[in-house]
C-alpha cells in the first residue's frame, strides 16, 4: 500500500514534478527513501514472478494508436509500456 494509499498523491507529485500547488505542499520533501525502496520491491517481484499470460492490465487511453513493439514481447519477454514519472 506504499504506492497505491494515500501516499500516492505526494508521490506522484515529487515523479511527475506537478501539479504546482500538489509539488508546494511537499515543502521540500521528495521521499527518496520510500520512492527507491518501492522501486527496489518492484524489481526484486519481477525477478521471481510472471504475470499469468491469461491477465491482462488496462490503462485507460483514447484515440491512440500503439506501435507494434507495445504488443510483441522483446528478448526479456516484456510487451506493454511505462508511464513516465
Amino acid at each position: 500500500r506504499l504506492y497505491t494509499g494515500p501516499m500516492y498523491m505526494k508521490y506522484n507529485a515529487v515523479l511527475r514534478r506537478g501539479p504546482p500547488a500538489a509539488v508546494e505542499a511537499l515543502r521540500g520533501n521528495s521521499y527518496t527513501t520510500t520512492l527507491h525502496a518501492i522501486v527496489s520491491g518492484v524489481i526484486k517481484l519481477g525477478r521471481v514472478w510472471s504475470m499469468p499470460a491469461s491477465r491482462h492490465v488496462y490503462r485507460g487511453i483514447s484515440g491512440l494508436k500503439l506501435p507494434r513493439n507495445f504488443w510483441e514481447a522483446d528478448k526479456h519477454g516484456c510487451c506493454g509500456g511505462v508511464e513516465l514519472g
